[in-house]
């Protein structure tokens, strides 16, 4: 295998990252996964602030409302039905639930917009909401991490569709790698307790460390990077991502940037022959969490108030059917 040197720039590091480039060269030992290509036009469409979901959303609402057909055909709504085709198909193969996410991220900002507020995306309305509704997910799409424009116009996108699994928060590790050593380890749950993990903090370590020596060790092409896993029961580590070894890039979780770089952490891998993993050792109380960060924008709420009727889009119209669908679901089961 040839190595790529480290001494390289941000962009290169990331395009190794990303996961169209990793994928098949770790299939074995990562969750199946199905990478579409983002035409040129999806892409705009992406990037467009305009919050319009496509005319093929609309198809199972239009057969029951002839009021919708109507609309629909006399407005200006975008449609991609081979994009969207793509993203049905590949729904069903990975069992019709799947994770969405582009070459680097997930659309985590934006789970507030979907019936079960969840990232679980079931149909094409799931996708494109999540989508849409992202500020992560455009920041990838607008070559956010870029100082330049250079080559955006070679570059291809994807949308990556892969098979749903659910997975407790603290089985989630991301481990540090440094000149090929695998330095230290943290939970991706950080800064909250869990209590297996103390239970279980040498077997965890064990198990990270084994599929790492055996399957990620020197494959990767980069000396230093970071990658995530989740074990959920005794030898059984799953790869899930890899990112980049650098601080605006990627959290540190549980360690601070500066440590991580310097050779005291060196130094102590070298003595002990193990990585340090750091975690909560106590109930400390609620803590806070990431995903309190993002919730529903006012400007959606706003949309949403009487007062302002004339402001909404066909966006918040689906939405409102949607959730009148949820409801009766639910009225059915009880």
């Amino acid at each position: 295998m040839v190595k790529i040197c480290n001494e390289m720039d941000t962009q290169s590091k990331l395009d190794i990252c990303s996961f169209k480039s990793w994928y098949k060269k770790f299939e074995k030992i990562t969750i199946p996964s199905i990478c579409i290509h983002i035409p040129k036009d999806v892409l705009e469409y992406f990037r467009d602030e305009l919050v319009i979901l496509p005319k093929e959303c609309y198809t199972s609402i239009v057969e029951e409302d002839s009021e919708w057909d109507n609309e629909i055909n006399e407005d200006n709504t975008p449609e991609y039905p081979e994009f969207s085709n793509n993203i049905r198909n590949a729904i069903k193969e990975l069992d019709g639930s799947v994770f969405l996410k582009t070459n680097w991220h997930c659309p985590k900002d934006a789970f507030w917009i979907t019936a079960g507020q969840t990232l679980k995306v079931k149909d094409i309305i799931d996708a494109y909401q999540l989508i849409k509704a992202s500020s992560i997910i455009k920041r990838d799409l607008n070559f956010w991490y870029l100082d330049n424009q250079n080559n955006q116009s070679t570059r291809d996108f994807y949308l990556i569709l892969r098979k749903w699994m659910d997975i407790h928060p603290g089985t989630e590790f991301r481990c540090f790698v440094r000149n090929n050593k695998l330095i230290a380890i943290s939970p991706r749950d950080w800064p909250q307790f869990h209590k297996h993990i103390i239970q279980q903090k040498h077997e965890i370590v064990n198990d990270i460390l084994s599929l790492f020596k055996e399957k990620i060790q020197y494959q990767f092409p980069l000396d230093d990077y970071c990658f995530d896993v989740v074990r959920q029961r005794k030898d059984n580590v799953i790869l899930l991502d890899f990112s980049t070894f650098e601080e605006n890039f990627t959290d540190a979780l549980a360690f601070d940037w500066e440590f991580l770089k310097s050779e005291e952490i060196i130094a102590e891998e070298n003595e002990a022959g193990l990585p340090e993993f750091r975690y909560l050792n106590s109930d400390c109380g609620i803590q806070p969490h990431s995903r309190n960060n993002y919730a529903i924008p006012q400007d959606i709420i706003d949309m949403f108030n009487p007062q302002n009727s004339d402001t909404r889009s066909n966006l918040t119209d689906l939405l409102a059917a949607r959730v009148q669908e949820e409801m009766e679901l639910q009225n059915r089961e009880s």
